[in-house]
C-alpha cells in the first residue's frame, strides 16, 4: 500500500476526466465509528463536501454500507447520491431501483436467525443483534468480559457449522451472517459502474467487507483503504478517518470544469 497524498499528482489525473464513480463506505470512512450503530452521525463538513462532489459534471456518488438500505439514505440525506445496501444487496439513486432476488428470497430465513440469536445472546451481554432484512449482523463492541469466552465459542461452533442457505463472514468487531451467493460490494461497484458507464472510478473503506471493492477496482479504479493494512487489496492508504474529508475535496477539485 502507498501513501494516497505522496501519489495525489498522479492520482488526480487518473480521475480529472470522463465519467467518475466515487464509492464510499459509511460506518468508519464517512462517519466515524460508534459504541453503537445507532449512535453513528454524519458530520455537517462531511455532507457539505459530498453535495458539492456529487454536483461536479460527470461525477456520480455511490454510499456503500453493511447497513440496511433505508438507514443509510437517512444518515446520509442527500438526494442525488446512489446507495448501497446490505453490502450491496440493495441498490437505489437517479433512475436506478434494484435488489438482489436471491436475497430478498431469504428474509424469513434471516429473520428466524436472527430471534434465535438474541435468545443466544441477550442484552445484558453487551450484544447487538441487528436484523437488516437481507442480513444479520452480530455486533460485539461492547461484549462485557464476563461474556466475552462464551460469546466466541458460541460463534466458532456457529460459524463452524454454516449452513446452505446462509453464510458467515467477518468485519469490524461484527459477525454478519448473510445469503448464500449473495452479492457483495465488490458485485455492487462493478455492476452501478457498468450501468453509469464510468470510465473511472476511486473507492474508500475501512473495513474487511471493503476488500471486495478494492479486489473489484484493482485494475480499473483508485482503491484507498482508511488505515494501513498488511496484506489489503487496496492500492493506497490515509492514515485516519479525519483525513476523508480532504480526500473528497480532493476529488472534487481533481475534476475539470465544463
Amino acid at each position: 500500500m502507498k501513501p494516497f497524498w505522496k501519489h495525489a499528482p498522479e492520482i488526480a489525473a487518473r480521475l480529472a476526466a470522463g465519467r467518475l464513480l466515487v464509492t464510499l463506505d459509511f460506518d468508519g470512512t464517512l462517519a466515524a465509528l460508534a459504541e453503537t450503530p445507532g449512535q453513528a452521525r454524519l458530520r455537517p463538513e462531511f455532507r457539505t463536501a459530498l453535495r458539492e462532489l456529487a454536483a461536479r459534471p460527470g461525477v456520480s456518488v455511490f454510499i456503500l454500507s453493511g447497513r440496511a438500505l433505508p438507514n443509510v439514505r437517512r444518515l446520509v440525506g442527500l438526494r442525488r447520491l446512489y446507495y448501497g445496501g446490505n453490502h450491496g444487496m440493495e441498490i437505489r439513486g437517479p433512475g436506478l431501483a434494484w435488489r438482489d432476488s436471491g436475497a430478498a428470497r431469504s428474509r424469513r430465513c434471516l429473520a428466524a436467525a436472527a430471534a434465535d440469536l438474541r435468545e443466544r445472546f441477550p442484552e445484558g451481554t453487551g450484544v447487538l443483534v441487528e436484523d437488516k432484512s437481507f442480513s444479520v449482523s452480530v455486533h460485539y463492541r461492547n461484549l462485557k468480559p464476563a461474556y466475552r469466552a462464551g460469546f466466541f465459542a458460541r460463534m466458532r461452533a456457529l460459524t463452524a457449522a454454516g449452513g446452505e442457505a446462509l453464510r458467515w463472514s467477518r468485519g469490524h468487531k461484527v459477525f454478519e451472517l448473510r445469503p448464500a451467493g449473495a452479492p457483495h460490494k465488490g458485485d455492487a461497484v462493478v455492476l452501478l459502474a457498468k450501468k453509469l458507464r464510468a470510465k473511472a472510478a476511486i473507492a474508500v473503506g475501512d473495513d474487511l467487507t471493503d476488500e471486495d471493492m478494492f479486489a473489484a477496482l484493482a485494475a480499473r479504479g483508485v482503491t484507498v483503504r482508511v488505515g494501513r493494512r498488511a496484506g489489503s487489496a487496496a492500492a493506497y492508504y490515509v492514515a485516519a478517518q479525519a483525513e476523508v474529508l480532504r480526500l473528497l475535496k480532493f476529488t472534487a477539485s481533481s475534476r475539470r470544469q465544463e
